[in-house]
């Protein structure tokens, strides 16, 4: 009885730890307003959105994507992404892919004021945000 109880805790701790709810910081509207490596991105097309519940959602003006999101501390990183399936016209359609990866390599991120970054593995900037009014 007593394995079965520490087993429950257990479980309990694990889920609340690997909760993908969004920090209440990141929870609400952003501006992608940067993504590393690429240009033509049309700021005031692009809008990622944090929900309470821990989904992620986000376009830069073609396709729609959206995730579970993991935050841990300054850890965060997406689950599997699906996206809508839309032909994007060229210059959108380079910027698109280079979002789609920099979203697979977000491996942390850094909130200050009203500027998020999302970042790789060694600390570079992935993709830059800003809180939209």
């Amino acid at each position: 009885m007593r394995l079965c109880a520490v087993a429950v805790f257990l479980f309990a701790l694990f889920a609340a730890a690997s909760s993908g709810a969004a920090s209440p910081s990141l929870t609400g509207r952003w501006r992608i307003v940067s993504v590393a490596g690429t240009d033509g991105l049309d700021v005031a097309r692009t809008h990622a959105e944090f929900s309470s519940s821990g989904r992620f959602a986000s376009t830069i003006g073609c396709n729609r994507m959206s995730a579970m999101v993991m935050i841990s501390g300054a850890r965060l990183s997406f689950g599997p992404m699906t996206a809508t399936r839309m032909a994007c016209p060229p210059p959108l359609d380079q910027v698109e892919r280079f979002y789609v990866e920099a979203l697979r390599g977000v491996r942390g991120y850094k909130l200050s004021g009203r500027s998020l970054t999302f970042l790789g593995n060694a600390g570079e900037m992935l993709v830059a945000l800003e809180r939209a009014k």
